[in-house]
């Protein structure tokens, strides 16, 4: 195909490497390597510093381009005559201006380019995390003129999940503009991890032993505290492995330690920081169960990544997390805060590893999680963006 330009605005790439980071690397790559040209504007902060990677990059065969973060973000610089597609990842206030500002270029006949977003569960996040105030304001801009710039300014909507395209369709957006395209894996999970794994990550799983794993940033959202109750009431053998890098301050993380503290599991809660590719998949591989009681998510990359490792998952009963985890199919729904039943179910799963009815859910759930690459994410992307490359020229 001729070169295509795509510019994507984030506030956040790599080396930043949350869920939404992750995202755009794994699929956008791939469109690079099919003949994309591509453009990352977004910001130079990492997801604890301010203004410190450097103004340009290049990565994965894509251009970067990085910007102070300011009170209203920044002004990506598009060659908007030139460029086919503006996709957005995430959406708050510092897109919504970029919005308008299309969105008056609509109007004077200058918009000759699709837009896409994906919201991440942006769009319609768990409100309880922020201040009443900052609720009250988000609230009135994402439901209001947020979605009027939706239907004005949007070609396509791209959800996460059925659970996100029904909560966005009910603020009142276009249905025909909100597709689902769900999330994958890495290439890694599909790969030899006992051949391929580091000594250093091999070395680490053995001296933990028995171990439940929860991955994901050390943030409110994730609701690490549920589990840490929970380990109270399990074998005093087994260890709760936390993997991954801090979001914002310390504050958080302190309150974990000291819960932990409390409860006289210091040496059961491990932080055992970021690991990725091979690494992680051994160490999801090698767990007794994943546990993941967060209090919102929009689909839950790392639920999908222990389910390809053939692990039962224990979810939090909210958001997207059931439409992955079917209570008693492939896994187990546990009420958001519920830290008993959650152990009592921990303690199931253990006694009954070798139980036909726990080996078979590992079984569904390896073959279901492996079903879906990044590879085939990026290849429905593809095939979006070029049907409304062709309507918008």
């Amino acid at each position: 195909m001729d070169n295509k330009k795509i510019d994507i605005i984030s506030k956040y790439f790599s080396p930043a490497n949350a869920g939404i980071e992750v995202n755009i690397t794994e699929t956008y790559k791939i469109l690079a390597e099919i003949g994309w040209d591509i453009t990352v504007h977004t910001s130079k902060d990492t997801l604890t510093e301010s203004n410190v990677l450097p103004d340009t990059d290049r990565i994965f065969g894509m251009e970067v381009k990085r910007y102070k973060f300011g009170k209203f973000g920044y002004f990506p610089k598009i060659n908007w005559d030139k460029t086919d597609l503006v996709c957005f990842h995430n959406f708050n206030v510092f897109f919504f201006f970029v919005l308008m500002y299309i969105g008056a270029r609509k109007l004077f006949g200058r918009k000759k380019f699709g837009v896409i977003l994906t919201p991440h569960g942006g769009f319609n996040p768990e409100w309880s995390i922020y201040p009443k105030i900052m609720v009250f304001i988000k609230k009135t801009y994402h439901f209001t003129v947020g979605t009027f710039l939706l239907n004005f300014v949007v070609d396509k909507i791209r959800a996460v999940s059925n659970w996100e395209r029904n909560e966005i369709i009910s603020k009142g957006v276009n249905s025909n503009k909100v597709l689902t395209i769900s999330n994958g894996l890495e290439d890694d999970a599909y790969k030899d991890l006992e051949k391929l794994a580091s000594k250093d990550i091999k070395n680490k799983v053995k001296k933990l032993g028995r171990y439940i794993i929860q991955i994901g940033r050390i943030y409110i959202i994730k609701n690490y505290e549920t589990v840490i109750k929970s380990m109270v009431y399990i074998p005093s053998d087994i260890k709760f492995v936390i993997a991954g890098g801090v979001e914002g301050n310390n504050e958080y993380l302190n309150k974990l330690k000291k819960l932990a503290k409390e409860l006289g599991l210091l040496d059961r809660i491990i932080f055992i920081g970021v690991i990725r590719g091979i690494d992680k998949y051994y160490l999801i591989k090698n767990a007794q169960m994943m546990v993941h009681m967060a209090i919102w998510e929009s689909f839950c990359n790392v639920v999908h990544e222990g389910m390809s490792q053939g692990l039962v998952c224990l979810v939090a009963n909210n958001t997207a997390l059931p439409l992955l985890i079917k209570n008693g199919i492939n896994g187990y729904c546990v009420e958001t805060k519920d830290h008993k039943t959650l152990a009592k179910k921990i303690n199931y799963v253990l006694e009954n590893k070798n139980h036909q009815v726990v080996r078979d859910m590992c079984k569904r759930n390896k073959k279901f999680g492996l079903e879906e690459s990044w590879t085939s994410v990026a290849e429905k992307m593809n095939m979006m963006y070029l049907d409304i490359v062709s309507k918008n020229k």
